[in-house]
This record gives C-alpha cells, sequence and structure tokens, in this order.
C-alpha cells in the first residue's frame, strides 16, 4: 500500500542514525503548530475551490498525523495503525443507521443519540470541550452544547437583541474608562456574536474571513486611488483616507 511508503519515509526521517537532523529532535508539542497550519491550509484551499492546492495540502495535513504517530510510536505508546483501527472502530459505532440497521426517526433524534454517546463518560457538559481550541470555534462548541439542552433564544431577533445590549453595556465602560469591564464586555459582545451566527446557521469563522477578504480588496483600492493620484499615504489625513475608501466603495 502507499501508505506504507509513506510510514517508511517517516520513520527514515526520524532515524537516530541516518536521518534528517531537524525531524530527529522534533516533539509532540513542537510539531501541534505545524499541524495546526496545515489544517487552515486545506480550508484556504477549500475556500479557493483550488482542487490541484487542495491535494497537496491534504497530503501535508496526512503526514502530520504520521508523523505525530511515529512519535507516539517512539514513546510505545501507540503506532499509526492504531489510529486506523481506533477511528474505523469509533465511526462505525457512532453510525449505527449505517452499518447495524438503527433505526432514527429524523436527525435531531440522530444527532442527540450522537451527542449522548460522546457525553456518557462525563459529568458536565462542557467537559469535553478542548482548553486550547480557538477562541471562536470554543464559543460555538459551547453554545451548541447548551442550546441542545434549552439554554437558548427563542428566535434571532432575541440574539441580535443581546447584541445590541451587550454594546451598550460596553459603550458605558468605555465613557468610564474602566479597563477591567472594557475587557469583559467586549469579551461578552464578540460571544453574543458568535452566538448570533448560530442562530443564523452561518459560521463565523469564514464570514469574518469575507470580510477580512472584502476589506483587502477595498484598500487595494484605495493604495491604487493613491498611487493614480500621485499622492503619499503617509501624508494623508484620515478625512483624506476615508474619502478614498467612499470612492473604493462605490
Amino acid at each position: 500500500m502507499k501508505i506504507n511508503k509513506l510510514l517508511k519515509v517517516m520513520e527514515r526521517l526520524r532515524d537516530p542514525k541516518g536521518g534528517c537532523p531537524w525531524d530527529q529532535k522534533q516533539t509532540l508539542e513542537s510539531i501541534i503548530p505545524h499541524s495546526i497550519e496545515e489544517v487552515y491550509e486545506v480550508a484556504d484551499e477549500i475556500y479557493k475551490k483550488n482542487y490541484l492546492g487542495l491535494k497537496e495540502e491534504l497530503g501535508d495535513l496526512l503526514f502530520q498525523v504520521i508523523y505525530l504517530s511515529q512519535i507516539a510510536k517512539e514513546k510505545k505508546k501507540f503506532n499509526f495503525e492504531d489510529v486506523v483501527n481506533g477511528i474505523t472502530k469509533k465511526m462505525i459505532f457512532r453510525h449505527p443507521h449505517v452499518f447495524k440497521n438503527k433505526k432514527f426517526i429524523n436527525n435531531k433524534e440522530f444527532e442527540n443519540w450522537w451527542e449522548n454517546t460522546k457525553n456518557k463518560k462525563l459529568k458536565g457538559l462542557l467537559e469535553n470541550i478542548p482548553k486550547n481550541y480557538p477562541a471562536i470555534l470554543k464559543s460555538q462548541k459551547i453554545q451548541k452544547k447548551v442550546a441542545k439542552v434549552g439554554f437558548e433564544y427563542n428566535n434571532d431577533l432575541e440574539a441580535l437583541d443581546k447584541i445590541i445590549e451587550e454594546a451598550y453595556e460596553l459603550k458605558n465602560e468605555i465613557k468610564k474608562n474602566n479597563k477591567r469591564k472594557i475587557k469583559e464586555e467586549l469579551g461578552d459582545l464578540l460571544f453574543a456574536t458568535v452566538d448570533l451566527s448560530r442562530k443564523l446557521k452561518l459560521n463565523p469563522e469564514l464570514i469574518l474571513s469575507n470580510s477580512n477578504n472584502k476589506f483587502i480588496n477595498r484598500w487595494k483600492k484605495v493604495e491604487n486611488y493613491i498611487k493614480k493620484d500621485k499622492k503619499k499615504i503617509n501624508e494623508l489625513n484620515i478625512n483624506d483616507l476615508e474619502n478614498y475608501w467612499k470612492k473604493a466603495k462605490k
């Protein structure tokens, strides 16, 4: 199998005698930032619909799994085959309607069953949320879990009202110049905004990414207008920049 060839490549890179000096010294902890980076690069190619690039990035991501598994193997904890067997068994168990003819009335019943299988060993609803999740993803997970047990706004407008409420509270603390409360209220505002995204069934990460790209494209237009007018951006005041920005929006 092709995967066995890749496993051998990884073993060779980590070989204490003939391997790569950089790869030899890596640890589980040192590899993690690279693994996270690869996930973002996969996502970027998906959003761009660049399938050639996606194929390459998926390979890089697979290599990260093999890399971490190899280090674990050296520690005599588990190996790549254990990882594959574990996820295979888990997916079969978690899809009894596919593999064991179990019947679910609808998707809602299946989703509840899925969550129950994950949470049955936990004492608290939010215990299994990883501490190192990115903040937006962690907020989504928290809100999704508590919503499933009924801690939820009745509709989208109630969720929007919460954002408006948090914005007013932040405004009051800014007026008071209360640094500690400003941070707290700003966090509440961001949390409420993520919650509205969930209510609207929209991905806040993707929405923010689109806004970032929109801003970048408009700013490029601003720079082009400034260049066309033979001016220097650092010599312009805020009013000048605002006028160029309005022009770019048109």
